[in-house]
């Protein structure tokens, strides 16, 4: 039998009499709707009609079952806490950042031995845009072969896909282009600590960052190590002092430059720095 409906103030159908039964059952009608199928004059109520009547009382005659256990009901909540992933956030930002500064700090080291204008470098922006691709070549490598960067293993942490699997050579490419360009804006200053921060809003929006979000990738931990943790504090200071040594001179000399004010602060400095080659003296070493 093909019922037929007043929904919303429109007439609606027509539907079986099996699919008008699942919506009463599903409280998705009330006793007082206004039905109509072939054999009526007019519009009637449906809890009026012998086809349904019974309906009405189904559920509230069906037995229910009492409430959960208390201890069911606390288990279940906490293995909804636990299924939330973890992200590692802290690790993982010291992690990528003591593979750049090292990378940072042998790539002005290789700068300084050719012989190049540190200071030139320093100043043209055109020349650093590029200076992180070697290194992100080599982690989409590392990422595929090994799971995870020098960095990453003395936090201890590891990258696959969803699955468990390991990332193919494609997957971990396009994983660092999205970290180099949204993740640290290629390490432009202002525009590094913007995508840093738009990240870190993305990953607490959506569970993930985006570059893992988009690849369907994501971050596992081992048990963080004290004496990795202690390596990895010793080798982000040894490189930051090594990036320092080669560019100090000609940052306070920029500094001096722009700020002659400070003249005399910078030249109580007691830096340590290589010699300066293949450029003008900087202030600071003048008698």
């Amino acid at each position: 039998m093909e019922i037929w409906l007043i929904r919303n103030g429109e007439k609606s159908g027509p539907y079986p009499d099996y699919e008008i039964r699942s919506r009463i059952e599903h409280e998705e009608l009330e006793s007082d709707a206004k039905v109509w199928h072939d054999g009526l004059t007019e519009w009637t109520e449906i809890g009026k009609l012998d086809l349904f009547r019974d309906e009405f009382g189904k559920k509230s005659e069906a037995p229910q079952p009492p409430p959960l256990p208390k201890a069911v009901v606390e288990r279940g909540a906490s293995a909804v806490v636990e299924a939330k992933p973890k992200r590692y956030l802290a690790r993982r930002f010291w992690a990528r950042w003591l593979d750049l500064t090292t990378y940072a700090a042998v790539w002005w080291l290789a700068m300084y031995l050719a012989g190049r204008d540190i200071g030139a470098a320093i100043q043209n922006p055109w020349m650093l845009l590029p200076m992180y691709l070697p290194w992100f070549a080599l982690e989409s490598w590392a990422i595929h072969r090994f799971g995870r960067t020098f960095g990453k293993w003395l936090m201890g942490l590891r990258v696959e896909n969803d699955d468990g699997s390991m990332l193919s050579l494609k997957a971990a490419v396009w994983r660092s282009v999205r970290v180099m360009v949204t993740g640290i804006g290629f390490g432009w200053g202002l525009l590094s600590l913007l995508c840093q921060g738009m990240s870190w809003f993305t990953t607490k929006r959506i569970g993930k960052p985006i570059w893992d979000y988009l690849g369907k990738h994501k971050v596992t931990a081992e048990p963080a190590s004290p004496f990795k943790i202690g390596a990895m504090v010793m080798l982000f200071i040894g490189a930051a002092q090594l990036q320092m040594a080669v560019r100090g001179p000609h940052e306070e000399k920029i500094m001096i430059e722009a700020f002659p004010q400070y003249k005399e602060f910078f030249q109580r400095g007691n830096g340590w720095y290589f010699p300066v080659k293949n450029s003008p003296k900087p202030a600071i070493f003048e008698s």
